[in-house]
């Protein structure tokens, strides 16, 4: 799998509690040959949000289009495209947008951090 077209990905609904108009595509991980660490992509819509919560793994962001906030223990980081983000281990972060149009990021995770 040398190249994967992003309009080939299938997009699922992110259905955690506290997820509200997320989806996620996965274009590079384990099946791909990629042990270590999974390349995810979101998309949220208007008024959409990933669930608060943390975990012991670290995500590395970049934003694709549009813009966000994102929250890192308790404090907003205003993203937008072509920034990029890491959120570190054990950090209370959620993902938000309060705008009119699409926010979308890549986020890499160990294969442990994988939701």
């Amino acid at each position: 799998m040398p190249v994967r077209k992003y309009s080939d990905l299938l997009a699922t609904a992110v259905r955690m509690e506290g997820a509200k108009n997320v989806f996620k595509k996965i274009p590079v991980g384990a099946s791909e040959g990629w042990d270590g660490y999974t390349l995810r992509t979101f998309t949220l819509e208007p008024g959409g949000h990933t669930p608060r919560h943390s975990h012991d793994w670290e995500h590395v962001n970049y934003i694709i289009r549009g813009r966000g906030i994102l929250m890192i223990d308790g404090k907003d980081h205003e993203v937008s495209e072509r920034d990029f983000a890491f959120v570190p281990p054990n950090s209370a972060h959620q993902f938000s947008n309060s705008n009119d149009e699409v926010f979308e990021f890549i986020c890499i995770v160990p294969n442990r951090g994988e939701y």
